[in-house]
């Protein structure tokens, strides 16, 4: 069985099992649903208009987003034998041509910038080439490379290497597991919408954004499927038509000193003055945009997210414009590209997740680890964790969660979370509050 189709089987079960085909699971879930029909004939039929109305501007929209995607994936695998795209604490840009390529590695505290070359030319032309392409680079203002030097020079420390383009079974599986972790992304995105069921003012009942939710996993799995297909045939038709009149000419560079203090100390008084407005910790803020974005008010993830606390449009974006903002509409994105703009919304969705979605959870300490997971993947999936039945009711998982101590709380979330890219965060973001709660 392959890697996708079993991680595929796990995207779409309500309790979490792995299953031979992807659809089994679903369909059980359907049946659940079915069993439990709305009240009436005419409520059935206003529930189906309702499904209508709200799936498909965003599923067009989403069509030609992925659509786009897949074909700057595709651009780049044709120019460098796989493709790469940013995620948290990793930035990659490319030039408009893809010759051009800029990696901010704030994990690892390093930047690489390359450069497609002739194969034949020497690596002192290679270098003088890159180097002219970096000057380009760091005069752009817009570039995140441009911004992280914007007080520093890239020192002569850093390393030229030389290497060639390589087509691989290794870098074909890469470029699906980008379209794999994509798409587990996605389907946490929709989980997230279908919590708003469970407030107050919903228009649906829990029972039918379930529903809906399961609908709309069930046409992202299939096109999904269909990507991967298309992303096997698309690398092996590159690899075939693949230039050996090209090698990568490399350099490689550590972060400015105190690079990460000096993002962090440009956004710490937005999160104070969130913190006071949302009754958030400011060192929960600060976590949480050092783990989304390293501090890049620039960040846009696959998803897309954006900003510096990584903020979706339809979900959390929506969910504050319309709770706080009273605006019934998703954010706009240049909105999210401006840093106080940005925290202020990631701020506000904190306080609602902690003061809506998780309030029937009693102590501060067990609330808090449950914010931090649902921040990353919805209240939903944290009472999951909690409730035998896979249930998404959060006010049923917190008469279990308020018999536990902050620590069992703690070891559940991270033994049972649905994703384990979930518990990474949760780990992440835990031990960065400590970091900032000694700097603010």
């Amino acid at each position: 069985m392959s890697r996708y189709v079993l991680f595929f089987s796990l995207l779409i079960s309500p309790f979490m099992l792995w299953a031979s085909d992807p659809f089994t699971d679903l369909a059980s879930e359907m049946v659940l649903f079915e069993a439990e029909k709305v009240d009436s004939p005419q409520m059935q039929r206003e529930f189906e208009l309702y499904l209508q109305s709200q799936q498909s501007d965003y599923q067009i929209w989403q069509a030609q987003y992925l659509k786009e995607f897949d074909q700057f994936q595709q651009d780049v695998i044709k120019k460098w034998g796989k493709a790469e795209t940013s995620h948290a604490e990793y930035d990659v840009e490319f030039s408009e041509d893809k010759n051009v390529k800029s990696v901010i590695d704030y994990a690892n505290e390093q930047v690489k910038i390359e450069l497609i070359v002739n194969q034949n030319i020497s690596q002192v032309e290679a270098e003088k080439a890159l180097k002219k392409q970096m000057e380009k680079l760091l005069q752009d203002k817009s570039s995140s490379l441009a911004q992280l030097f914007s007080e520093d020079k890239i020192d002569n420390q850093g390393k030229f290497t030389l290497s060639r383009i390589e087509f691989s079974d290794e870098n074909n599986q890469k470029s699906k597991d980008i379209i794999i972790k994509q798409t587990q992304a996605l389907a946490q995105e929709i989980d997230k919408q279908a919590d708003r069921a469970l407030l107050p003012d919903s228009v649906l009942s829990e029972k039918e954004a379930s529903l809906l939710a399961t609908q709309e996993k069930k046409e992202l799995l299939k096109s999904s499927q269909a990507r991967l297909t298309n992303s096997d045939k698309n690398y092996l038709q590159a690899k075939k038509e693949a230039s050996e009149n090209s090698k990568i000419i490399r350099y490689t560079v550590s972060l400015p000193k105190n690079s990460l203090q000096k993002r962090a100390s440009k956004y710490v008084h937005f999160a104070e003055k969130e913190s006071e407005v949302n009754q958030i910790p400011a060192a929960l803020i600060m976590a949480i945009m050092h783990s989304e974005s390293a501090f890049n008010p620039n960040a846009k993830s696959a998803v897309p997210a954006y900003g510096l606390m990584q903020i979706v449009p339809r979900s959390a974006g929506h969910d504050v414009n319309k709770l706080v903002r009273n605006i019934d509409k998703p954010m706009s994105v240049s909105d999210l590209y401006v840093p106080e703009i940005n925290v202020e919304t990631g701020s506000a969705y904190l306080n609602i997740l902690d003061k809506r979605y998780l309030k029937a959870i009693k102590n501060e300490q067990s609330r808090l680890y449950c914010t931090i997971a649902a921040y990353n993947t919805g209240a939903g999936n944290v009472a999951r964790v909690f409730n035998k039945d896979g249930a998404r009711n959060i006010n049923k998982a917190a008469k279990v969660i308020n018999q536990l101590s902050p620590d069992e709380v703690y070891q559940q979330l991270l033994a049972k979370l649905p994703f384990d890219e979930t518990k990474h965060y949760l780990q992440r973001v835990n031990s960065r509050i400590a970091l900032y709660q000694t700097k603010l």
